[in-house]
């Protein structure tokens, strides 16, 4: 595992069954989630918001960018951050299997729908997604499924993952994990609907039990 990534995540969008861990009661996230928070319309775009992500072209209309819009200071703060975690030392594979299995496990369509055609594009193959959906006994399933269940990696998983990744990575990895799992929240949460021209034929997402709690009213 070497090489360094290309920049996807919020600021790139796509347009240029369980498995160990998972959560209790059966639910679709995405059927239940009503818009909460509208994104602003791509006409009313501060494009220069984005600037630490696109400079110095403009970026294409996508909802959870959209989002962003509503909060100038949070968008800057994490997009910021975002874009670290797009061009650090991990290499675009490790970073795409991990992200995807962080989408499956929080019931995040938007981002499963997205990274999906963003981790072909960067080689991963149709059987290894096959192997995110399932929660097969991957080293990289395992170690998102350490930390969003326990906030930690175990000794065998660690030593595993450090046999060929090297300290930065190591970083990079625990790291790009937390920030998407927190970037699911938020697009579950807020309703963020998919993009038009992310059609469902890119991704087959199953009624499943993946969180602890039912919700309310």
């Amino acid at each position: 595992m070497s090489g360094r990534s290309e920049h996807h995540g919020p600021g790139e969008t796509a347009t240029e069954h369980s498995g160990h861990g998972e959560r209790g009661s059966h639910h679709d996230a995405a059927a239940e989630n009503t818009v909460r928070i509208p994104p602003v319309p791509y006409d009313d775009w501060d494009h220069e918001l984005f600037s630490v992500i696109s400079h110095p072209r403009k970026l294409p209309q996508a909802n959870v960018l959209g989002i962003f819009q509503r909060h100038p200071a949070l968008a800057r703060a994490f997009l910021t951050f975002n874009m670290h975690l797009n061009t650090t030392t991990l290499p675009v594979r490790v970073r795409e299997l991990a992200v995807l299995r962080v989408a499956w496990r929080r019931g995040s369509r938007y981002e499963w729908a997205s990274h999906v055609l963003i981790a072909r594009k960067a080689g991963v193959t149709e059987a290894e997604i096959g192997e995110v959906r399932t929660g097969a006994d991957t080293l990289l399933n395992r170690a998102v499924d350490e930390l969003d269940t326990d906030s930690g990696l175990s000794d065998a998983t660690y030593t595993a993952l450090a046999a060929d990744l090297d300290e930065h990575q190591l970083m990079d990895l625990v790291f790009t994990i937390g920030a998407y799992t927190m970037l699911t929240m938020a697009l579950n949460t807020f309703g963020v609907e998919l993009d038009p021209v992310i059609s469902e034929e890119n991704f087959s997402f199953p009624k499943r039990e993946w969180y602890s709690h039912k919700r309310e009213g």
